[in-house]
């Protein structure tokens, strides 16, 4: 039960930092003479959903789960300057059938900071971004209702911090192409266990013909390499709203041919003024983390079907509940 009480601080932190911001930019702005430089937009939602089952012949289990997301905007737009800032942030918990134990079935953070000064040709200005991705609390491999082996992630275990200078195309607020042939990326790995198995890319340990470790495993990872990005969000009628971020890192000292992938898309149905549906996909590959199959589920990848290696990861979520937009 430690990692649910691990977790729920990390929220909570998150939260009141959040908040602290609001509160903090509220006030600043009041004293300001003039705000119109400054466009802030959000999203908070809450989506909740539960089956039961009594004597069904179809199959299935009893199912609760709770998804909170948050989707928040802060770009600034003066002369020849502008200055875009993105946080995106998803939680979310299920209980399967008779299992006591609260798992998370999603899990992210994303903040992206990218400083913009015009160029050229009206629509083009030299760029520099920096982004932030991990997830908040433990995850973990179940066999039945048990945890099983150790933790496969953890807050920063990994991380992914991503730098890129160069050029930005904006035709239009709600769209931007950026290519950055300066591009840098850092894994961290912090979590000796996963780090020792060279877990997300990392070197992994050395040890010697006794199975004694000599070398510990790093928790740092630099590649240096070149970086295409693009953002579209617009609201597609009334109602509904797409905002999407497409991402490419070629590293350009080790297979630039192997391109990693990140792809985060939310689409926003509008019901009324406080019921939304929200669609979220998330699409990630990276050549260097290898997911591990557990064919026979058992939490020990000794089987022989048991497959390791680069897999596409996909994760899609639809929800119903409670939204607020701003």
């Amino acid at each position: 039960m430690r990692h649910k009480f691990y977790g729920m601080k990390k929220i909570i932190v998150l939260f009141l930092l959040i908040t602290n911001f609001s509160f903090s930019q509220t006030a600043t702005d009041a004293v300001k003479k003039d705000t119109s430089y400054w466009k802030k937009s959000g999203f908070i939602g809450l989506n909740f959903s539960q089956t039961a089952l009594s004597n069904w012949q179809g199959g299935g289990e009893d199912n609760f789960a709770l998804n909170a997301i948050l989707n928040l905007e802060a770009n600034y737009k003066k002369d020849k300057i502008e200055w875009n800032n993105k946080l995106d942030a998803q939680y979310g918990i299920i209980k399967p059938g008779t299992n006591k134990l609260f798992r998370k079935n999603i899990d992210q953070i994303f903040a992206v900071t990218k400083f913009n000064v015009y160029a050229f040709k009206k629509y083009w200005f030299y760029s520099l971004t920096a982004d932030f991705r991990s997830q908040l609390t433990p995850g973990y491999n179940y066999v039945g209702d048990s945890i099983a082996g150790h933790l496969v992630s953890n807050w920063a275990a990994p991380a992914y911090i991503q730098l890129g200078l160069g050029l930005d195309y904006k035709p239009a607020d709600y769209f931007s192409a950026s290519l950055a042939p300066i591009a840098g990326k850092i894994t961290i790995v912090n979590d000796q266990i996963l780090a020792d198995a060279g877990s997300f890319g990392v070197d992994k340990a050395t040890y010697d013909t006794a199975g004694v470790r000599v070398i510990a495993g790093k928790k740092v990872r630099y590649e240096f390499g070149g970086r295409f990005t693009l953002k579209f969000k617009k609201d597609l009628g009334k109602n509904v709203n797409v905002d999407t971020y497409f991402d490419l890192f070629s590293n350009y000292l080790h297979n630039p041919g192997n391109i990693d992938v990140v792809w985060n898309t939310l689409i926003t149905f509008k019901i009324n003024k406080f019921l939304t549906a929200t669609l979220s996909t998330k699409l990630l590959y990276d050549d260097d983390v290898i997911i591990k199959y557990d064919w026979n589920k058992d939490g020990k990848y000794d089987n022989k079907n048991d497959i390791n290696g680069p897999r596409v990861q996909v994760m899609s979520s639809f929800g119903l509940g409670l939204g607020y937009k701003f």
